[in-house]
């Protein structure tokens, strides 16, 4: 981490202290990427994910006075975008994904009801350490910092479109008329940018 660089803790501090516009911009720009990977892991539904975030990070605003400065702010963050994601598998009553909890490490039958598994999901969230999530925090940083590396290292035809998409969040007709490209063009470049970044990850 550069000298210039506030940790985490610093910024969740100062923004519980100053409770500012300006201290909530910092901490939100950089705790938002990593909360977004976490939250895809529980969901894997771009839209559902865009929504748990926006309330996670609206709690983040409102609630502040809730969150214990002994404690680092990613762990009280994460504790939020967790219940907020059952909320919304609850609500919806949306069919989790037995694949996305056995990518989590979580053992579950084919046949569980959906109840049974958002019960191994809390049981899960109960046995988790302020240290678990630190680790995995620093764990979703380091590969959203090297999948930007990547995008970065990709020719400008893929990286230009890909960082249009991925990070800009541009709608693919918008990205077109930008770069005056057909549309099909464009969903073949961020097809193939997705692919390179993947292999260079590897």
């Amino acid at each position: 981490m550069s000298k210039n660089k506030k940790s985490y803790k610093a910024l969740g501090l100062e923004f519980y202290n100053t409770r500012t516009e300006k201290a909530y911009s910092e901490l939100y720009k950089r705790v938002r990427p990593g909360l977004k990977s976490y939250i895809w892991n529980i969901l894997k539904d771009e839209e559902a994910v865009e929504d748990v975030l926006a309330n996670t990070l609206l709690k983040l605003w409102t609630k502040i006075d809730q969150y214990k400065p002994e404690y680092q702010i990613t762990t009280w963050l994460y504790r939020i975008a967790f219940n907020e994601s059952l909320g919304y598998i609850r609500e919806r009553n949306k069919k989790y994904s037995i694949d996305g909890m056995r990518e989590m490490g979580i053992e579950v039958n084919n046949n569980s009801t959906l109840n049974e598994s958002l019960s191994v999901l809390i049981e899960d969230a109960e046995m988790r350490t302020e240290s678990d999530f630190w680790e995995e925090e620093n764990e979703l940083m380091a590969q959203y910092e090297m999948a930007l590396r990547c995008i970065q290292a990709l020719k400008p035809m893929y990286r230009d479109i890909l960082s249009d998409r991925l990070i800009g969040k541009m709608k693919y007709e918008d990205i077109a008329a930008k770069h005056n490209v057909p549309l099909q063009t464009v969903k073949n470049r961020i097809r193939r940018g997705k692919s390179l970044v993947a292999e260079s990850m590897k």
